[in-house]
């Protein structure tokens, strides 16, 4: 039964939310955004110089391995082709 309150609630508190939202004007939504995202970017945080050069790495390792393994598909697709293609001797 508390489950059926916390849902009626919560759908109460979204109805209100969005009828608050749709009698803003076009430069207050604008504005609104604006200030949202100054306070969601105030929570990022920064990784540190070493972070930094270790997520450099992984990524760079990670383009290189799946370099290689479609350099080798492709290769093997060629090779493929090839020899269904080419006349026999």
């Amino acid at each position: 039964m508390a489950d059926e309150f916390e849902t009626v609630s919560e759908d109460v508190v979204e109805q209100a939310k969005a009828d608050k939202a749709a009698k803003r004007g076009p430069i207050a939504r604008v504005s609104l955004f604006f200030k949202q995202v100054v306070i969601e970017l105030r929570k990022v945080t920064r990784p540190t110089w070493a972070e930094l050069r270790n997520y450099t790495g992984v990524v760079l390792a990670f383009v290189v391995v799946v370099m290689a393994l479609i350099g080798f598909l492709d290769w093997l697709f060629y090779t493929g082709v090839q020899w269904v293609f080419t006349p026999g001797k």
